[in-house]
């Protein structure tokens, strides 16, 4: 932790310095792709409802991002400024957004006060990195972090009142849904829209999945079980960078659909794939669910 706290005041005395080097290196850390990956992965290896936690919440923040960018269609920069490439509206900055998000997210998650604060100045380089790089107005970068303190905290609120870690699910995923809604109507050809509504789509069916699925899935940990969780991941992966990469409207709205149904449904199918391949008494004996609190 102390390492990352480290890197962290590397990276923000680097952007604030106006290096474009370091400035370049924390705007590709800082897409939005990168923390729902992370997200995916405490889901697939971790903790299934701490997962669900941060997948909930960050699937928040992007649908509140990409609503307000397609309602208010502002400008970013002249395109002769960029450094980078930069898509859609220019406020709010997804960047700013997703990277406020996750830090906050991740401080209640684990508590940890020293990742919490590496997260939160690697927020401040990620956000400073995108006016560097002359793809973002100031306004943009504030309202970003703006919006994603805020989304962040309304998802820790619904994760405390809401113990049921499916039930959380449903109640981010439908608000998201809504706002992917808006967003695809606004403003199809722009790709996050339709892939927002198709990832929040496959959370509200994971969510009423798990809602009445007894099992234990959640809360295993066995190291053969991670296994088959992160292949079937994976293949998900795959298969929703080649829908996605068409960038026509019905294909990546069921790239973002298919990827949240096969990651989301991957702890559940796991174990039924174990439990038909292991004989009872071999060792793989129901794990005792935590609050996750």
């Amino acid at each position: 932790m102390y390492l990352l706290l480290f890197l962290s005041v590397v990276e923000v005395v680097g952007v604030f310095s106006g290096s474009v080097g370091f400035a370049v290196v924390a705007s590709l850390i800082g897409k939005s792709v990168f923390y729902m990956v992370l997200g995916v992965v405490v889901y697939c290896v971790f903790s299934g409802d701490i997962g669900l936690f941060f997948i909930g919440g960050l699937g928040l923040t992007a649908s509140l991002d990409v609503m307000l960018k397609t309602m208010l269609n502002m400008s970013r920069p002249p395109v002769s400024e960029w450094l980078v490439k930069a898509e859609g509206p220019g406020f709010p900055s997804g960047h700013a957004a997703m990277s406020f998000s996750f830090a906050l997210l991740a401080a209640y998650a684990t508590r940890d006060k020293v990742l919490g604060l590496a997260l939160l100045i690697h927020s401040f380089a990620v956000s400073y990195s995108r006016l560097v790089l002359h793809v973002h107005y100031p306004i943009d970068v504030i309202g970003g972090a703006v919006i994603g303190v805020v989304s962040a905290l309304v998802s820790i609120y619904l994760y405390i009142k809401i113990s049921d870690p499916s039930k959380y699910l449903l109640a981010v995923s439908v608000p998201s849904l809504l706002m992917s809604l808006i967003a695809s109507y606004k403003m199809p050809d722009y790709k996050d829209s339709p892939l927002l509504l198709g990832l929040s789509s496959s959370l509200i069916l994971a969510g009423i999945y798990m809602t009445h699925y007894r099992g234990d899935c959640l809360y295993r940990k066995e190291s053969i079980y991670r296994v088959v969780i992160l292949v079937i991941s994976f293949a998900g992966l795959l298969l929703t960078l080649v829908l996605e990469s068409t960038n026509y409207f019905p294909m990546v709205l069921l790239g973002g659909l298919l990827f949240g149904l096969i990651v989301l449904l991957s702890r559940p199918l796991a174990a039924k794939i174990i439990r038909k391949k292991m004989a009872p008494g071999a060792g793989f004996e129901p794990a005792h669910p935590s609050t996750g609190q």
